[in-house]
């Protein structure tokens, strides 16, 4: 069996796309350009091959001519554009959990095998985000964004003074400028084998806040049956249920409706969703019960207008098939969320 391509969170490769267009630039067209379908940048959970992702990065490092373009983009990130990982981190108890979090469920964001890790040292806390294995790697401009969002993250929720103690960069030599250095205010190592940061022990374990522990509890539940979800799943039905997921937000989720985005026959997109042990049916299920979920936690819309907006044809429907799905009702999905 072949081995299976890593793929890129959507929602992270439109955070690049709307920087090309701050830039003046036509992001969405320069995407078109590498071969990826402008419909699944409007589906932030869908997921899109790493070898397309890698090379609009270099495309965007070429009609820019900025090699620190990374710093650039982690200014455009949203709250959604880590999908349930971004949530977790942002209401962490403290900055050494939300690097604890990143590292855990890094398969949000870019699935494949490597090891990252969160190392306690005397003085400090370390997140080392690996290599993945095989040839196909991220562009370091990609990497770079990561870690220019999390030091972002970390300004945001404690102070705008905060530094990083070191930084280790896999692009073998520095750029032309001193760009970087300035941005993460310390001293940067280059050539290394893998993207990390340090952050001193005594701020990495101050509390945030804006830490909600309930909060980052369900998000880690989110997060943790999504990772799993990718892993059990194949990669064509998570990127149809994040399509259909989409939708459900602005229309009926059809078969039909649905092949149109994905551009492809409603035979074919049935024939792929039964190869990997699934229907489509299934897959609107799913998408419905984890948006639920995510409305639950954030908006907590009314029981009518939370089954109109999921497609249910009245409340009862709804809530039979969450329980059905989770065990639960609604209401008790909310006791345990607010702890």
């Amino acid at each position: 069996m072949a081995p299976v391509e890593p793929m890129v969170l959507a929602g992270w490769t439109s955070t690049l796309v709307r920087a090309l267009d701050a830039r003046g630039l036509a992001g969405a067209a320069l995407a078109s350009e590498v071969g990826i379908d402008v419909a699944v940048l409007a589906s932030p959970e869908a997921r899109i091959p790493l070898a397309r992702t890698t090379a609009l990065w270099r495309l965007a490092v070429e009609v820019t001519g900025d090699p620190c373009f990374g710093i650039e983009v982690s200014r455009h990130v949203r709250p959604g554009s880590f999908q349930s990982l971004g949530l977790g981190v942002v209401s962490s108890h403290t900055l050494a959990d939300a690097l604890d979090r990143v590292a855990r469920f890094g398969d949000v964001v870019l699935t494949g095998e490597r090891h990252n890790v969160v190392r306690s040292r005397d003085d400090r806390y370390e997140l080392v985000l690996g290599s993945l294995v095989g040839d196909l790697q991220p562009a370091p401009e990609a990497m770079e964004a990561i870690l220019a969002s999390i030091v972002r993250v970390a300004r945001f929720l404690l102070r705008a003074d905060v530094k990083p103690l070191a930084v280790e960069l896999a692009r073998p030599v520095p750029p032309p400028s001193d760009r970087f250095e300035r941005f993460f205010g310390c001293e940067i190592a280059y050539g290394c084998d893998a993207h990390s940061l340090a952050f001193d022990r005594a701020l990495a374990e101050q509390p945030l806040p804006a830490a909600c522990d309930p909060l980052a509890h369900a998000a880690d539940r989110l997060a943790g049956e999504y990772v799993e979800r990718l892993r059990s799943s194949g990669a064509f039905a998570e990127g149809v249920r994040a399509v259909v997921a989409s939708l459900l937000s602005s229309g009926e989720a059809t078969q039909a409706a649905v092949a149109r985005v994905m551009v492809m026959s409603e035979r074919t997109l049935q024939r792929r969703l039964h190869e990997e042990g699934t229907t489509f049916r299934d897959v609107v299920s799913d998408a419905r019960i984890d948006l639920a979920k995510q409305l639950l936690m954030t908006e907590r819309p009314g029981a009518h207008a939370l089954a109109r907006r999921l497609g249910f044809s009245e409340p009862a429907a709804f809530r039979r098939a969450f329980k059905r799905r989770t065990g639960m009702t609604p209401s008790d999905f909310v006791v345990m969320v607010d702890g």
